[in-house]
C-alpha cells in the first residue's frame, strides 16, 4: 500500500453509522415520559447476561465468594442497562435496581436478578412490541428474487 494513499484516508471522517432509538409506549406516551432505549443492542446484551446470571443463581447453593462475583457481575449488568436507556428510564431504573455492592448474600443475588429481570423482562417486550408495529405499518416493497448460479455439466 503506497504511503499517499494512506494519508488521503487518514483525513476522511469514518462512514456514519446508524443509531437506532426506540420509543417505548408509542409517540405520545413516550413524548410524555420521555420512556427511550438508546442503544437496544446492549440492552438486549444485558438482558441475555443477566437471564444467565439468573439461572446460575437459582442453580443452587452459593458460598461467599460465589455471592461476591455475581454481585460484581450483577451491578455490571446494571451499569449496562442504564447506559442503554433514556435518563427517565435510568432513573427509574436506578431507584428499582439497587447496585449490590461488596457484600451480598446469596438472598440478596437472589431477589435482585429476579426483579430486575422482570422489570427489564417487561421494557424488552415493550422494546420488541415498538419494532414490530413499525415494522408493520411499513409498506412491503417486492423485489426481485436474487439470480441463481446456473449448474454447468451433470451434476
Amino acid at each position: 500500500m503506497s504511503e499517499g494513499l494512506v494519508r488521503e484516508t487518514a483525513g476522511t471522517p469514518p462512514p456514519p453509522t446508524t443509531q437506532i432509538v426506540i420509543l417505548i409506549g408509542g409517540p405520545d406516551e413516550a413524548r410524555r415520559t420521555g420512556a427511550k432505549v438508546i442503544a437496544p443492542a446492549r440492552l438486549l446484551r444485558a438482558w441475555r447476561r443477566l437471564t444467565m446470571l439468573d439461572r446460575e443463581v437459582h442453580a443452587g447453593r452459593h458460598d461467599d465468594a460465589e455471592s461476591r462475583r455475581i454481585g460484581r457481575l450483577f451491578d455490571q449488568v446494571r451499569g449496562e442497562i442504564l447506559a442503554s436507556v433514556s435518563a427517565p428510564l435510568a432513573e427509574e431504573a436506578h431507584r428499582l435496581i439497587p447496585a449490590l455492592g461488596e457484600r451480598p448474600g446469596p438472598a440478596d443475588t437472589r431477589i435482585a436478578c429476579s426483579g430486575t429481570l422482570a422489570w427489564l423482562d417487561s421494557l424488552v417486550t415493550s422494546m420488541l412490541l415498538q419494532l414490530g408495529s413499525e415494522a408493520a405499518a411499513r409498506p412491503v416493497v417486492s423485489r426481485p428474487a436474487p439470480a441463481r448460479p446456473r449448474r454447468i455439466g451433470g451434476a
